[in-house]
């Protein structure tokens, strides 16, 4: 009777557990019912995208392993657009896992997107407790307050981040920006110089040159813009629980996009995973292979790169500039002949590519067939009129073969193509100085000074050649 009574009482424990499990996946279950998002009304491009999500949601819905599914439906979802699913997907997933402040993050980056600062700045805000390491969620959060002019808040963030990362180059960008906003120029200046030093002027370019102007540094503002252009784009904060979701993109573009911005802050294994991601997805779409071949040659895969472009003429016979990088790269590996090949091959696929007259024209000129090297030069100039570099060249090979006027006139009609074009203005104003004709070089280096992106080396060659040749100083 004892025994029984023990198998009793064990037999029961094991059922009321059984049961007590039963009930919570059940409850679990419910919840992400209640959540599910609909199947999408905007159908995928990618068959296997589409089996994928139908996948995850089925699975999402049954009673064990729904949360892990439902996150799987998440990433999918998130990573390719269906931002409102993802949401969803997001609200559910937090009330599963209140802890993994991962859900918060995404769907706080999604909310910002859609203009809810609110409820996206909430999100942040409790990554920031659940993560305090996770900087990238503590910048986008100052960011956010910072456009919301919420100043005091975002400079709160800020100096968090930076007790945490000393010299951290957004949250120094971001209490330079209310530097700025509050005219403490000083305080402005000091950050930016650690933001451009530390950045390379990744970050803070157009800042740092709007405070030296400020402060009167006009040669030094004018010395950078020479040497950086600026392209107004802002570098986003490196965000690996972002980043991770492009493992499950089918977007091509944007698997490009996300790339280009991982090479240019030096995760060049994550920009070449994704590349090839993207090429896989899309073998005869030329634009990530070219991507592609272009970052392997910049980490020094030569091989790979010239296999990505002789692909890419295979794909697109008439995309000119792979022919050209193709041809350059066997050129600068002493592959003579294969260069030449590639070139030919090249202009015959692709015979009105202004880029590609000069690539021969130039190997004629060093060739010593310069009459040749003219006539490649009027080919380019023919077929791309809005640029000055072909002008140039040209102008140069005349000048060599002693038809200084024609060079002259074709340097004028660079300038009219590209006006105030650096290196055009710079040999005008040299032929000018050496011809004798000062009032001729006055006027030139009058508009060489005005151009900031004449080398400031060059332009003092040419200042000290102006008063060496006239005794004066340059205007």
């Amino acid at each position: 009777m004892k025994i029984q009574r023990v198998i009793y009482f064990a037999t029961g424990a094991v059922l009321t557990s059984a049961g007590v499990g039963w009930w919570r996946a059940d409850a679990q279950r419910a919840v992400v019912l209640t959540g599910l998002p609909a199947m999408m009304t905007t159908q995928p491009a990618s068959d296997e995208l589409r089996t994928r999500l139908a996948t995850a949601r089925a699975r999402a819905g049954e009673l064990t392993g729904g949360e892990a599914a439902l996150g799987e439906l998440s990433r999918l979802c998130h990573a390719n657009g269906f931002s409102r699913e993802a949401m969803q997907c997001y609200v559910v997933l937090e009330k599963l896992a209140p802890t993994e402040a991962r859900w918060q993050h995404r769907h706080a980056t999604l909310l910002a997107g859609f203009g809810d600062t609110e409820a996206a700045a909430e999100r942040w805000e409790q990554v920031r407790t659940m993560a305090p390491d996770y900087l990238a969620s503590q910048v986008r959060l100052g960011d956010l307050l910072l456009k919301e002019n919420q100043a005091t808040r975002a400079a709160a963030g800020f100096e968090a981040i930076l007790n945490r990362e000393k010299d951290h180059p957004h949250a120094m960008l971001g209490l330079a920006r209310l530097d700025l906003e509050a005219g403490r120029w000083t305080e402005a200046r000091e950050r930016l110089e650690k933001v451009v030093a530390k950045t390379n002027y990744a970050l803070g370019y157009d800042l740092i040159v709007t405070v030296w102007e400020h402060f009167g540094e006009h040669t030094r503002a004018a010395e950078l813009r020479g040497r950086v252009k600026a392209s107004g784009a802002y570098r986003d904060v490196a965000d690996p629980w972002i980043e991770e979701l492009m493992g499950d993109c089918y977007d091509v573009f944007r698997l490009t996009i996300e790339a280009g911005a991982a090479g240019r802050r030096g995760e060049g294994a994550t920009a070449r995973r994704w590349l090839e991601r993207a090429v896989g997805l899309a073998p005869d779409d030329v634009a990530p292979r070219f991507q592609l071949a272009a970052l392997l040659a910049e980490q020094g895969d030569a091989i790979s790169a010239r296999r990505e472009w002789e692909r890419c003429t295979t794909v697109s016979p008439t995309f000119a500039d792979a022919w050209a990088q193709w041809a350059a790269s066997l050129r600068q590996a002493r592959d003579q002949a294969g260069a030449e090949r590639v070139l030919t091959a090249g202009l015959r696929a692709c015979p009105e590519s202004a880029g590609l007259w000069v690539m021969r024209a130039r190997q004629w000129r060093e060739a010593g067939r310069a009459a040749d090297a003219v006539s490649a030069y009027e080919a380019a100039i023919r077929y791309r009129t809005n640029e000055a570099d072909a002008f140039l060249e040209l102008a140069t090979t005349l000048f060599r073969m002693e038809r200084v006027p024609e060079g002259l006139q074709r340097l004028e009609q660079g300038l009219a193509a590209e006006p105030e074009h650096p290196p055009t203005l710079a040999l005008l104003a040299f032929h000018a100085i050496t011809s004798g004709d000062e009032s001729a070089a006055r006027a030139w280096m009058l508009r060489v000074e005005r151009q900031p992106r004449v080398a400031r080396d060059q332009a003092e060659r040419l200042r000290a050649a102006f008063r060496e040749r006239f005794g004066r100083t340059a205007p």
